[in-house]
């Protein structure tokens, strides 16, 4: 169920969306062409209240004034009809709109009647004596000074013409004293610009002040009618600013009647004086135009702002209007939604459109709703869960009871005090025939594994069960609460003795099919050379230099068998450690005088501070000369090994690396395999060896190669 909810509009009775849009719109034109209108004939230069004009205006206002006049009584009537149906939400509309009238209406009166007043009085200013008298006053002078300024051009060009004509400065040969004398009356400021013509019209001297030439004004046409004895005197406006010019005929010096040629002068006048004459011409035909308007412009006016002041009230009205029900039509909804929820129905929505304060209530109730539903339906769920969990967990605990009877390891639950719980049918026969051994391998470790900060423990314990003994893993599991506190305890026992049995039968098999191959590789050489002595015995032909040859072969290769069972016996059992304290500089200079001795031509780097180890030494020596003895082999006799030991406060660090062949990346893994070589007189425990030495002194070991290009060893102790 949707209820309808608009803060800012709301649907106003017979009217929809689309065709309120439309006529707000209409409405918005014409008050917008009133204003362009109104303010045209403010600034127009033509008559400024024409009946035309007037008409014009006042119709639009009309037009305006109508319009709104139907939307608002068209509103009230329906506004009084809900109230007396007694609709939800009429009272508070009618409060608001009765408010909103008298706010809008007040302040409109009064600044009608005010403003009735300032325009009568400023219309009476506009056409007063004074003004009228000024603005004659302005023309007497525009026309004084116009009468002036041509008289006095006029004069300048008949002094000029007189002088020219007395010199008979026109003739070609006194053409150099006219220019002399033309010059010095220019620099007098008397003229701007002076054209002077022979009597058949051609230019012979023409000088100005400044680029604000007449060339265009001075025709042939002009200078024709001159030398047909016409005086010419003008006004003319040249780059905007005012020129007087005048055009004098010249006479002969010695023939008074006979034209000899023409003489143009010109006077350049300021801009602003242009400008100010056309100023005082505009401002005195507006005012004689229009001082027969005076009355029906007051009256114009009145009426045009009475038409405007009613349009505002009645604007004024109908947004009130407009805004009461934007206020009561979501608050109408928003009852009718909160109704349906009273009667248990949360399926409901509150249409929201807008961002004031309505706009909020109306999303936060539809929030509270969506929350209210979604609990309720959440609630629902978890009750159906909750069932669907409870014949679950009833299938899960048969399933579980099933396999925890029938699991072949022994099960213990115990409480953080070891109260226990719950155990199943092979740990009843484990407390029934080892109850003993069970407490002093398991539960005492567990008692104090239960303060440790460890989660899991596990570890290999011996029994004695119905006369055989058993290997199990024993595991143990912290269970804890939701304060973070160990609440239970799960031990699990696994018999592994069966699958101990059968690794142990394949490693042995492993191991006699590796011995075998080592020990039949010596053993052929020493059969077939003990043949040889036996054949030379019996031939009564052996020498002795060949009867010792072949026993040094034989005594080589069983030593050869008496090394390899060596190797053998130290990756079975290492010798009893013998945990004494030594540094271990002095234990590489041992290894480093050693090979110094030898052939072989390695360079072994070795960068170690005084560093104090507590080991067994001779363990430790046959570490580093088991990986010396791979580099060298790796390195073809020449390269170099860099050992570098570094330690801090907890542990010692041995970084073992050289330059040789490396060891290939599928190879890394399964270095330190007992019986993996790619050696073929290897036998495959050397790093075995070395991985066992250095774990029983508490370190480890790990190997890092780049096949062809180097091999590290990394070796890291914890300090005793």
């Amino acid at each position: 169920m949707v209820f309808r909810f608009r803060p800012r509009f709301s649907r106003l009775s017979g009217i929809n969306w689309k065709n309120k849009y439309i006529y707000m719109g209409i409405l918005a034109i014409l008050l917008i062409f009133n204003l362009i209108a109104g303010s045209e004939l403010l600034d127009n230069d033509f008559p400024l209240y024409s009946n035309i004009s007037i008409f014009l205006l006042a119709n639009i206002n009309l037009i305006l004034l109508l319009a709104v006049f139907i939307l608002i009584f068209r509103n009230l009537g329906k506004l009084f009809i809900d109230r007396k149906k007694n609709i939800f939400g009429a009272r508070l509309q009618t409060k608001l709109v009765t408010f909103s009238i008298i706010l809008a209406v007040i302040p409109a009166v009064i600044v009608f009647v005010f403003s009735n007043k300032i325009i009568g009085k400023n219309i009476d200013k506009w056409f007063n004596s004074q003004i009228q008298q000024a603005l004659e006053s302005s023309m007497n002078l525009m026309q004084v000074y116009q009468t002036q300024a041509e008289s006095y051009v006029v004069e300048q060009g008949g002094l000029l013409a007189s002088f020219i004509s007395s010199g008979d400065f026109v003739y070609r040969n006194n053409h150099p004293k006219m220019e002399k004398f033309i010059k010095g009356y220019m620099e007098k400021d008397r003229v701007d610009g002076i054209y002077i013509y022979n009597r058949y019209g051609e230019r012979i001297l023409s000088l100005h002040k400044s680029r604000d030439r007449i060339n265009n004004i001075v025709t042939n046409k002009v200078v024709n009618k001159i030398l047909k004895k016409e005086l010419i005197a003008r006004y003319d406006m040249v780059n905007n600013r005012p020129v007087y010019w005048v055009g004098h005929p010249v006479y002969s010096g010695k023939n008074a009647s006979r034209i000899v040629g023409a003489v143009v002068v010109y006077k350049r006048f300021p801009k602003n004086q242009a400008e100010d004459v056309a100023n005082i011409l505009k401002s005195y035909n507006t005012y004689r135009q229009t001082e027969h308007f005076i009355y029906p412009v007051k009256n114009s006016f009145k009426a045009v702002t009475t038409l405007m002041t009613l349009f505002v009230m009645f604007a004024a009205i109908w947004g009130s209007m407009v805004y009461a029900k934007s206020i009561t039509r979501p608050i109408e909804s928003l009852a009718s939604a909160s109704s349906a929820v009273s009667k248990g129905n949360l399926d409901v929505e509150v249409e929201v459109q807008g961002n004031d304060e309505l706009a909020y209530l109306g999303r936060s109730f539809n929030s509270m709703i969506k929350r209210l539903n979604a609990h309720n339906t959440e609630l629902n769920l978890k009750n159906e869960k909750l069932s669907e969990m409870f014949m679950q967990i009833t299938r899960d605990n048969q399933y579980i009871d099933s396999i925890f009877k029938n699991v072949k390891s022994a099960i213990f639950l115990y409480t953080h005090s070891f109260e226990l719980l719950k155990q199943n049918d092979y740990a009843e026969t484990v407390l029934e025939y080892a109850n003993e051994a069970f407490l002093s391998s398991v539960l005492t470790p567990a008692a104090l594994f239960i303060d440790s900060d460890e989660r899991e423990s596990q570890f290999q314990i011996e029994i004695l069960l119905k006369g055989e003994l058993r290997t199990m893993t024993t595991t143990i599991t912290k269970i804890f609460s939701h304060d973070g506190n160990v609440d239970n305890l799960v031990i699990v026992l696994d018999d592994i003795t069966d699958l101990l049995n059968f690794q142990r039968v394949g490693i042995w098999k492993e191991i006699a099919t590796r011995i075998a191959h080592e020990i039949k590789n010596p053993l052929t050489p020493i059969k077939l050379t003990a043949e040889r002595i036996k054949r030379k015995a019996v031939m009564g032909t052996g020498d002795p230099e060949t009867i010792v040859s072949s026993m040094d072969t034989i005594i080589a290769e069983v030593e050869s068998l008496q090394s390899m069972v060596n190797e053998f016996n130290m990756f079975a059992r290492l010798p009893e450690l013998k945990m004494v304290q030594f540094g271990l500089k002095d234990l590489f200079e041992e290894i480093l005088a050693f090979y110094k001795g030898s052939n072989q031509k390695a360079d072994i780097e070795i960068d170690c501070p005084e560093v104090m180890f507590i080991g067994d030494k001779s363990q430790l020596k046959r570490v580093f000369i088991n990986l010396v003895n791979n580099s060298i082999d790796a390195m073809n006799q020449k390269g170099k090994i860099t050992v570098k030991v570094t330690e801090d406060d907890n542990n010692i660090r041995i970084d073992y690396g050289d330059n040789g062949e490396g060891i290939p990346q599928e190879d890394i893994g399964r270095v330190f395999i007992p019986y993996f070589s790619k050696k073929p007189d290897g036998t495959g425990l050397g790093l075995a060896i070395v991985k066992k030495i250095i774990e029983v002194h508490n370190g480890t070991i790990t190997v890092e190669s780049e096949y062809g290009q180097y091999t590290r060893f990394l070796m890291e102790f914890r300090k005793a």
